[in-house]
């Protein structure tokens, strides 16, 4: 079956939970487009990436982050393919109709399982959690989940499935996530944001000490890169992405990995919005983390509710 016919075919994503989905486009393409964009190409030519992969790296409120230690939680769908209900409450994430995919079968693998998945946006090899595997034909295509956050899907030949021993290996891997509602629009929010030590020290970091002191605009996005010899490495995005404000940096600091994700969303009323943050993991000193972030939090609101 012909890779492309299948991808387009599905019914994908669970569309309750979704926030924004994209075909997954490397780094400096993203960084030269807009969401919307890439959705325009995504129309134009299916085959922008030649797995037809997808990511949905802040799809936090359907799929959150997960501590290695809860895999054996996470809900799954084993030794049947799911149901259209199923594929829309988070236990998986595409649908084959049975009419168009008749030979479609579920891969026989117990699920969950953590595997490695190397992502050309963060450039780096990502845990995520297989949540379900399908085989039609020839190929075989599986959804998971990103350890930190978000969801998506790859071929089979793109994943390293890790064993119990590495798997254990791991140890604990808590994620500060929290999520608040705000009584300002996503672009005050920002205006916080650039405001706080945190914002300031990125953008000493990165050199980009312009871009986080300008306001925020529908056409407002960079790119962050920081590489030293020492073997600290981090890759980052910052962009409006189907109308959210959108931050994401991957740290690979001498082999351990972490994760910042903050992503702002307009709420219905046009006067509000809410906020989502994903930090870590911290193997220690998680409570010390989850109370910094939280009067971090804190401050942000107290910034962006003034007059």
């Amino acid at each position: 079956m012909n890779k492309r016919k299948l991808m387009l075919s599905l019914f994908f994503i669970p569309m309750a939970f979704i926030t924004a989905c994209a075909q997954d486009v490397p780094t400096k393409d993203m960084d030269l487009k807009t969401a919307e964009e890439i959705q325009v190409l995504k129309k134009e030519n299916a085959s922008i990436h030649p797995y037809g992969g997808w990511y949905c790296p802040d799809n936090l409120g359907g799929f959150p982050p997960v501590d290695v230690y809860d895999l054996a939680k996470v809900p799954v769908v084993n030794g049947r393919m799911p149901t259209k209900e199923e594929t829309q409450n988070g236990t998986s994430l595409m649908y084959f109709d049975p009419s168009e995919f008749p030979t479609a079968t579920p891969m026989e693998i117990s699920l969950p399982k953590l595997a490695r998945y190397y992502s050309q946006n963060t450039e780096q090899n990502e845990l995520v959690i297989i949540i379900q595997a399908v085989v039609v034909d020839q190929d075989t295509v599986v959804g998971f989940r990103y350890l930190n956050g978000g969801n998506g899907t790859s071929w089979y030949n793109e994943v390293d499935i890790l064993s119990a021993k590495e798997v254990s290996e791991l140890g604990s891997t808590p994620f500060v996530f929290l999520e608040s509602k705000i009584n300002a629009p996503k672009e005050k929010v920002w205006e916080a944001i650039a405001n706080t030590e945190y914002a300031k020290n990125l953008g000493i970091y990165f050199d980009k000490e312009a871009f986080f002191e300008s306001p925020w605009t529908k056409e407002s996005r960079v790119k962050l890169q920081h590489h030293e010899m020492v073997g600290e490495v981090a890759n980052g995005i910052i962009m409006t992405l189907f109308g959210n404000i959108y931050l994401q940096i991957d740290y690979n600091r001498l082999g351990h990995q972490s994760v910042e994700k903050i992503l702002i969303m307009d709420n219905e009323d046009g006067k509000t919005s809410t906020i989502q943050l994903v930090f870590g993991p911290f193997a220690e000193a998680y409570k010390s983390e989850q109370a910094y972030w939280e009067e971090w939090l804190e401050e942000v609101q107290n910034a962006s509710s003034r007059e």
